[in-house]
């Protein structure tokens, strides 16, 4: 049997993870109340109305349409059915340590949308890679990241090409994206209300959660680094391609500093390292049979009907939980480590306004968020208190 499925099997597998996970991640209840997206006001009106279960379902199917993308783009580039699979299998391993509810899948389907589209020409194209990068600016913030894929490329243009047309059209896009995507940079580039500009949150106070690398490295990771920047390197050469290096090598770089960029990474680097193991088999390249919008509208059709048995089969509730007024501080404390329940408003009834906590502990950048203060004890430990009522 062909591997024509591949593909499509790794991002169901991906979706039925995310299901499976069925976790609230932090960044999500801090984007919920984010006044400058407008993602979250829709995530929280989604989860009032359909129920925590069709939140979930949706986050997983959009998680798997940008793997179907980051695939296509692979398949564009004449790779065989299997290593079109070997793709989405690379960025299932980088989108997997994200797994949960959060509107990280909103950027990870823009982020594929752009790259796949980079590799044109023609001038709708380039208009729609502004529109992606306005959108993704609106709806999850970090559209930064975008405008820095696009940069990148119309660089690595411009030095191939000198000043050409298409040239041109990849700066002038490039100075659209930079332009929409810093709308929100006026909330803080590293505030968690703010654009979470390249996702570098691990360089926050406490956010040692972001980090690619917590301990010590093993062999088995540095020998699957060496066979990623390996492979990435005999792509990118065997193309000849300057704006698979700049983008591929920067988006490594990014990926070692906070955990938010592997994702992105996997998205970028696969199609290249795909296409490099490929060539080693391959003589002849084969284009893609169909068109994107017929796969599109199967995917579509498929993704609704994965929605609709998630939200049919495991029902949950439709606003977060209240635990009773008699619950203890230890409890509630463990709620908010977690982010789980209407945590704000529980601390409030409850009047905590200091809590201890590890240093590792994902409670400490979540109530930096809030406006929390903290300092470090004589012990080791991170003291808590609350400065202000937002």
């Amino acid at each position: 049997m062909r591997g024509r499925f591949s593909a499509a099997i790794v991002a169901f597998a991906v979706a039925t993870a995310f299901i499976s996970a069925g976790r609230a991640l932090p960044e999500f209840f801090v984007q919920l109340r984010d006044p400058n997206l407008l993602g979250g006001k829709g995530a929280t009106w989604l989860l009032h109305t359909f129920g925590f279960s069709f939140v979930l379902g949706l986050c997983a199917v959009t998680a798997a349409a940008a793997l179907l993308l980051a695939a296509w783009r692979t398949r564009l580039r004449g790779a065989s059915d299997w290593h079109v699979g070997l793709a989405a299998t690379f960025i299932a391993l980088c989108l997997m340590g994200r797994a949960g509810v959060s509107l990280d899948p909103i950027a990870w389907l823009c982020a594929a949308a752009i790259c796949l589209l980079l590799d044109r020409d023609d001038a709708s194209s380039s208009a729609a890679i502004v529109a992606i990068t306005a959108a993704w600016s609106v709806l999850q913030g970090g559209a930064t990241m975008g405008a820095l894929i696009v940069t990148l490329a119309a660089i690595a243009s411009l030095l191939e090409r000198r000043l050409d047309a298409p040239a041109v059209r990849k700066l002038l896009v490039a100075a659209a994206c930079v332009a929409v995507s810093l709308v929100q940079v006026h909330a803080g580039i590293f505030s968690a209300h703010g654009s979470h500009a390249l996702y570098l949150d691990s360089m926050l106070r406490g956010a040692q959660r972001e980090r690619l690398w917590v301990g010590a490295i093993s062999a088995q990771d540095l020998g699957f680094a060496a066979i990623v920047v390996v492979a990435g390197l005999y792509g990118i050469r065997r193309r000849g391609r300057l704006g698979d290096a700049f983008v591929f090598f920067a988006l490594l770089a990014l990926a070692l500093v906070d955990a938010r960029n592997l994702p992105f990474f996997g998205i970028v680097a696969a199609p290249i390292v795909a296409d490099a193991v490929a060539s080693y088999y391959l003589e002849k390249r084969e284009r893609p049979a169909g068109s994107l919008a017929a796969y599109g509208l199967a995917f579509a059709a498929a993704a609704f009907a994965f929605i609709a048995a998630v939200t049919a089969v495991e029902p949950k509730v439709v606003a977060w939980p209240r635990p009773a007024v008699a619950l203890v501080a230890r409890r509630i404390q463990h709620d908010v480590a977690n982010a789980v329940g209407n945590w704000p408003d529980e601390l409030r009834h409850v009047n905590v306004d200091s809590i201890f906590a590890d240093q590792n502990d994902r409670l400490v950048s979540l109530l930096h968020a809030r406006g929390w203060n903290s300092s470090i004890t004589t012990g080791g430990a991170i003291f808590l208190q609350k400065l202000t009522d937002r």
